[in-house]
Formats: C-alpha cells, sequence, structure tokens
C-alpha cells in the first residue's frame, strides 16, 4: 500500500478516531492483497458472447495462493479484535482436525449460500468466515478481471449490474473533471460509467423519486436514496482526494449506512466488511 493511501489512512483515523482499529485492519489486509497479486496464477477464464461475460461463479480462483492469504487474514484477524481472534481460532481448529475443507470453501469465492452452511455446521459467525473467503480469493477474482478488461472496455456499458460478472455495485464514484459518475462492482471491483442523475441499483431517473444526504461535515461522501427499488448506495468524491480507495473511505463512513438503513433503505451491495 503506497505512502499516499496511508496518508489518507491516517487523515481518517484523525477525523473520525472510533474507526481507527477498522481503518488499520483495513490497510493490512489490503498490503497482505497487494503483495500476493504478483503470484497469482490463474487459467484464463471463458468469456460467454454477451454481457454479462462472466458469472460470479466462473471465476478461477488460485487455491495455493488464497490459502496462504487465508492463513495471514486470520492472523491479522487475531490482532484485530476478541471476538474475530476467537472466531479465527475456531476455524484454523476445523481446518486442522479436517471438519472443514478449505479448498471447496476457496473454490467457491466466497458466494453467501456455501459459506453460511459451512458456518452453520460449525457453528462459526458466518460473517467472519464469508469475510475471510471472499478477500483470500479477491486477488484471484481481480487478476481475471483484468484479464477481461484488457478486451473489453466498460465504459460503452450503461447498465446497472456489473459487466463482467453481473453482481450489483457496492459503491459510485465521482472522478475527472467535468465529474463523471462510475458504478464499482460489489464482487470483482470492475467501474463502469453510470448516469449521474439516475439511482445507479434499478435505473430510476424520475427525480421526485431520487433524494441524497451527506453526513455533518462531510462533502467527500454521500448517500444516494431511490424511493422506486428502496435501496441506497454510497458516492464517493474523489476530485479532491490526493490518493483515494473508494472502499476505505467507504469503512470510515459506516455511521452514514446505518443513518440510512434507519430511513428504510436497503444497501445495494455488500462493503468491504459486510461481506
Amino acid at each position: 500500500m503506497n505512502g499516499s493511501l496511508r496518508k489518507r489512512a491516517g487523515q481518517l483515523k484523525k477525523k473520525w478516531p472510533a474507526y481507527g482499529p477498522l481503518v488499520d485492519f483495513y490497510v493490512a489486509v489490503r498490503a497482505a492483497q497487494k503483495a500476493l497479486k504478483p503470484r497469482i496464477r490463474i487459467a484464463r477464464a471463458k468469456a460467454r458472447h454477451e454481457r454479462p461475460l462472466i458469472g460470479e461463479e466462473g471465476f478461477p480462483i488460485d487455491i495455493k495462493s488464497s490459502a496462504n492469504l487465508f492463513a495471514t487474514l486470520c492472523g491479522l484477524g487475531k490482532a484485530a479484535n476478541p471476538h474475530f481472534a476467537t472466531q479465527a481460532e475456531r476455524i484454523e481448529q476445523a481446518l486442522a482436525d479436517g471438519t472443514m475443507n478449505l479448498e471447496a470453501l476457496l473454490a467457491g469465492g466466497g458466494r453467501v449460500g456455501s459459506t453460511e452452511q459451512v458456518a452453520a455446521r460449525q457453528g462459526l459467525d458466518a460473517r467472519i468466515l464469508s469475510f475471510l473467503v471472499v478477500n483470500s480469493t479477491r486477488p484471484s477474482i481481480e487478476a481475471a478481471r483484468d484479464q477481461f478488461l484488457k478486451e473489453f472496455e466498460p465504459d460503452g456499458w450503461r447498465e446497472c449490474s456489473c459487466p463482467v460478472c453481473g453482481s450489483p455495485p457496492a459503491l459510485s464514484v465521482l472522478k475527472g473533471n467535468p465529474a463523471r459518475r462510475h458504478s464499482v462492482c460489489s464482487h470483482c471491483g470492475c467501474a463502469w460509467l453510470v448516469d449521474r442523475v439516475s439511482c445507479s441499483v434499478c435505473g430510476n431517473s424520475d427525480q421526485d423519486s431520487l433524494q441524497c444526504f451527506y453526513g455533518e461535515g462531510e462533502m467527500t461522501c454521500r448517500i444516494d436514496l431511490c424511493d422506486n427499488c428502496r435501496h441506497y448506495i454510497k458516492t464517493i468524491d474523489c476530485r479532491n482526494l490526493e490518493a483515494s480507495d473508494p472502499s476505505l473511505e467507504d469503512l470510515a463512513t459506516l455511521h452514514l449506512d446505518v443513518v440510512a438503513t434507519q430511513k428504510g433503505y436497503e444497501r445495494a451491495g455488500p462493503s468491504f466488511w459486510s461481506t
């Protein structure tokens, strides 16, 4: 993780001290993923002759590298908080005694159904197990996504779901001059252009049913609400940020998610922590 992003993490921790441990954990996880990415070895994924190019289940996974990263993330989790530490130890024990098959979990890429079933059988926190699997396989998924983006230009895509894997957006970002809005996929991280004045979840462009709000003193992040589909999405304005990692900005504004949920709206796609 480069110095400018560490600097931004420091700024966010100063602004929102309560998020300090979570921001530190995020930075450590991303650094571990970045260090692993050059060593990823995956088979060439086959694209369909239509969009999306591949479904979530079609991403090739480097199982060996993902397993190594899984062990690293368990170690990071132990230092993050007591509950995560307890869960990580129970997961490691289940792997050691053979009651849980890590290869099968990783091959599934962290799809909700499979991780929830395993967590239920093992008496584990499904959220933490899913987090570990998803973030262990993310470098493989991003590598496969990059293969596709060498051959496919997503700027011609204007649908609400990801052109690569069909997943919903996790958030949207504003960048460039003039500002252009991009959705960011919740599964593979692909970014594609969307209309600035429409719901990026359902495509609704009726201005009477679209709202937004900012947190107090917060102008780099807003919540966009749609009364048509009753979803919300967080939009990060990257134009005035020296360096930005949208997921980091998302993580440091979880209080805005609480407000949106209390208003009766559902998040479009999962955040870094709520995978």
